[in-house]
């Protein structure tokens, strides 16, 4: 059976489900109603495991949720909202790969899944893509795909919504099947002839909690006076006040106008006793000429029983946040089917505080702690099976997406250009003598293959997107993946390991094809370097996977982990994967050494990727129900984080100030004297100043003017970003290269300042550059809650992180854009002044 008790579950400032007690007995189905935003699907998102609630309990057949959540989902079947099918697969391949995720043997799922198509009359559509299937069918197909399993908890969130009456007739047949079956059930509609058709009982939400609960039988009871009959008379009775009389004594209302009859008796009347009374007015209206000829009883509909429950509902206070004021219902135990007695008592009381206080049955949440670092790299060795059966499956879902046939076309371009570009030995004109001179002959060739290695990476991460959870959450059927029990290892890995496969494989294969070019045209081919052009794929497919599942977390909305943490990846990516493969080319010494870089980097990223991840927020939107007004300088960040913003400050401060006094106490001033002092190189002091020049400025004309303008915001934007990708590649490293950059820049800025006004540039080194210094610091400052979660951080480590991310781009908003604008100006008065 399905229990809960006063489960709770808030959005920011909403709380979409206030105190909800539900029992959902073996073999039963309950259907939620309810007006949208009412809580329904909330609900069911907190009893399958998705959404994690603030407060409450949730038990099915005695596994309480979430510390059983492993073995509920393997018993669970889910169909959403909507059928969110994959849409370039047929059906069997489709049921299949759930068929797959939820352990039904191959055999089994494979006679089930041919059963079932047959039975909902798919078996002719079998090698149809699910694209070109109708709603009706679509739902078909998500139907059997909860029910594949055979599960023995079934949550359905409005079924039949949209579907002909033929379509609805057949899903709510195959429910009573599942019931039958002894499967609980909970099924949400807003249409009440389909719950009085199927439902055992009905349970009535509005603002997040439930206003009404019971049997159909027992809701009516409860919304009227008695059992309404209404009396078609022969005639007028020809004493109507007796009549009267003798309605008053065995009735509890009755209304009689002419020759039309309307009485109530008591609801709990049984049927003899109905019979004997109606038999008992027959003869009475017979003595006064006016026996009835047809006689029924008036049943209170489901639409008025809704109704009345939500005019109720609207003198209930509504509750934002933890307000106080929610009824509280509580349940008898259920009647069996047939309506017996044991109607719901509701009762209001003031709702128990969140975090367990006296007045309802609460659990505190578990914190995130996220997945250990042991767990997350011991879970790859169980990860055969599952890669075996997802990346051909994700892959012919690729390939049928005709992207690959553009992709191949421009990669063999690019290959024809590498073999046209070997028939000239080296590349053609100075520049080819420039970098013979430089590079050796063996290492050209090599150079040869990088634009078709980048080209073939590039290409193939354009259109992987239809692989692992980014592809899950673009098409918006993540939330199917989330009920599947894999487990959160396994989530990860899934959006990991296929693409990096994919992308190792291809650029191997078209990089063996270049080499094999070079080969055809007589050049040396450099094919010792294969292997570490397929490793270079590799790790860069995995820091990319990885960081889009970092992104997910700290930046819910798609476009968000897509298109700004991406673009902002990119530089990272490159300093970590294409720095060992210059080295490579170049013949470096350093080359196999440099291999240490990527690879701790992907370690270090995993890690971080596991501590951060939660399941609950791949399935947030970013989207709330309420807009915030967005100040542009926001003050209250500014004075929370004003420590942190002082120590940005001073880690530029400190080490300027001591370099410039150094410099000036040493009595240098340029930077050949610092070399010279430093034994770096020789320098003569003897003879050598610096004399100011004369001020030559010529006047300033419009051109000027407008270069030195076009350079000032070139400067400014080019600052900002250099800052933010400063941010993103040092919070991989946990801050350390933003504060040894910080401090590195105040140094040689020191330096620059201490030399004194002969010194040339001084203008453009002290002036331009201070601006720039104060921008990185203030940045580095801003970021400096972000590291500090990382190295110190406990608990509900990404809560804070979130909380640091968006209190640095607040900062950043508020005084590192105009510490860049600043800089920008700088600029520009120095171009213009010439």
């Amino acid at each position: 059976m399905i229990r809960v008790e006063g489960l709770r579950k808030s959005f920011a400032d909403v709380r979409a489900v206030d105190g909800v007690d539900l029992n959902v007995e073996q073999g039963e189905i309950l259907v939620l109603l309810g007006q949208n935003g009412a809580g329904k699907s909330t609900t069911l998102r907190c009893l399958g495991g998705i959404l994690r609630p603030d407060a409450g309990t949730i038990s099915l057949d005695g596994f309480r949720l979430p510390e059983k959540l492993s073995e509920v989902r393997s018993r669970l079947g889910v169909v959403p909202d909507q059928a969110r099918l994959y849409g370039r697969n047929t059906a069997p391949e489709y049921l299949d790969h759930f068929g797959f995720l939820y352990g039904v043997p191959a055999g089994v799922r494979k006679k089930r899944i041919a059963a079932l198509l047959e039975r909902f009359e798919l078996a002719d559509r079998a090698d149809t893509v699910l694209a070109a299937y109708s709603r009706g069918m679509a739902q078909k197909v998500a139907l059997i795909r909860a029910t594949l399993h055979e599960p023995d908890w079934i949550f359905c969130d409005e079924p039949t919504a949209g579907l002909d009456p033929v379509a609805a007739a057949d899903m709510r047949r195959y429910l009573g099947e599942q019931r039958e079956r002894g499967a609980a059930l909970i099924v949400t509609t807003h249409v009440l002839g389909e719950a009085e058709l199927m439902a055992d009982r009905i349970a009535i939400m509005k603002r997040g909690r439930i206003v009404k609960s019971g049997t159909l039988e027992e809701l009516r009871a409860e919304s009227g006076q008695g059992r309404k009959f209404l009396a078609a008379l022969a005639a007028e009775p020809r004493d109507a006040e007796s009549l009267r009389t003798w309605l008053r004594d065995h009735t509890l209302d009755f209304t009689l106008d002419g020759d039309r009859l309307t009485y109530i008796i008591p609801w709990d009347t049984q049927v003899a006793a109905r019979g004997e009374l109606a038999s008992a007015l027959q003869r009475e209206l017979s003595s006064h000429g006016a026996p009835f000829h047809e006689l029924e009883e008036e049943q209170i509909s489901l639409e008025a029983v809704y109704l009345q429950a939500m005019a109720a509902a609207e003198s209930l206070p509504a509750v934002r946040g933890g307000q106080e004021g929610a009824p509280k219902v509580t349940e008898s135990l259920p009647a069996a089917r047939g309506g017996q007695e044991g109607a719901p008592k509701v009762t209001e009381s003031l709702p128990a505080a969140r975090g367990g206080q006296e007045g309802a049955s609460t659990s505190s949440p578990p914190a995130i702690s996220g997945i250990p670092a042991r767990e997350m790299f011991g879970s790859i060795r169980k990860q055969g099976r599952m890669l075996g059966h997802a990346l051909p499956f994700y892959v012919s879902s690729w390939w049928r997406r005709g992207d690959l046939s553009w992709v191949m076309y421009l990669n063999a371009f690019v290959l024809l250009l590498v073999g046209g570009t070997s028939l000239f030995g080296q590349l053609p004109g100075q520049a080819g003598q420039v970098a013979q001179r430089f590079a050796g002959a063996q290492a050209l060739q090599a150079g040869l293959l990088l634009p078709l290695f980048f080209m073939s990476f590039a290409l193939l991460e354009s259109i992987k997107s239809s692989i692992g959870i980014w592809w899950e959450k673009a098409q918006q059927s993540l939330e199917v993946l989330l009920y599947t029990p894999v487990d959160d290892p396994s989530l990860i890995w899934l959006e990991v390991l296929p693409g990096a496969m994919v992308s190792t494989v291809w650029v191997t294969l078209w990089m063996a094809a270049g080499m094999a070019m070079l080969t055809f045209f007589g050049e040396s081919a450099p094919w010792d370097l294969l292997p570490v052009f397929a490793f270079v794929a590799a790790v860069t497919s995995y820091w990319a996977a990885m960081g889009r599942m970092l992104g997910f977390m700290l930046f819910p909305r798609e476009g968000a982990s897509g298109g700004a943490w991406s673009f902002l990846l990119s530089p990272v990516s490159a300093a970590v994967a294409d720095l060992p493969l210059a080295l490579f080319v170049f013949r470096s010494p350093f080359a196999t050494a440099s291999l240490l870089l990527p690879i701790v980097a992907c370690v270090a990223l995993t890690v971080l990727c596991g501590v951060t991840f939660d399941r609950e927020r791949l399935m947030e939107t970013g989207v709330g129900r309420t807009r915030r007004k967005r100040v542009w300088f926001a003050t209250g960040v500014v004075r929370r984080n004003v420590a942190a913003l002082a120590a940005g400050v001073l880690l530029a401060i400190v080490p300027a100030g001591v370099a410039a006094a150094l410099t000036s106490n040493a009595n240098l001033h340029s930077w050949s004297e610092v070399a010279g002092s430093a034994g770096i190189g020789q320098h003569d002091s003897s003879g050598i100043a610096y004399e100011p020049v004369a001020n030559t400025t010529s006047p300033t004309s419009g051109v000027t003017v407008a270069a030195a303008g076009l350079a000032g915001v070139v400067g400014t934007l080019a600052l900002m970003l250099l800052l933010m990708v400063v941010s993103f590649a040092a919070f991989f490293l946990l801050g350390l290269p933003a504060v040894l950059g910080v401090m590195t820049a105040s140094v040689l800025w020191g330096i620059q300042l201490g030399f004194g006004g002969r010194a040339p540039l001084e203008g453009w080194l002290v002036g331009a550059t201070g601006f720039a210094l104060l921008a990185l610091a203030l940045n580095t400052g801003a970021a400096l809650p972000i590291y500090w979660s990382l190295v110190f951080g406990s608990g509900r480590r990404l809560d804070r992180l979130r909380e640091a991310w968006s209190s640095y781009w607040a900062l950043y908003r508020s005084l590192v854009i105009p510490a860049c604008a600043l800089f920008g100006l700088v600029v520009f008065r120095l171009l213009a002044a010439g």
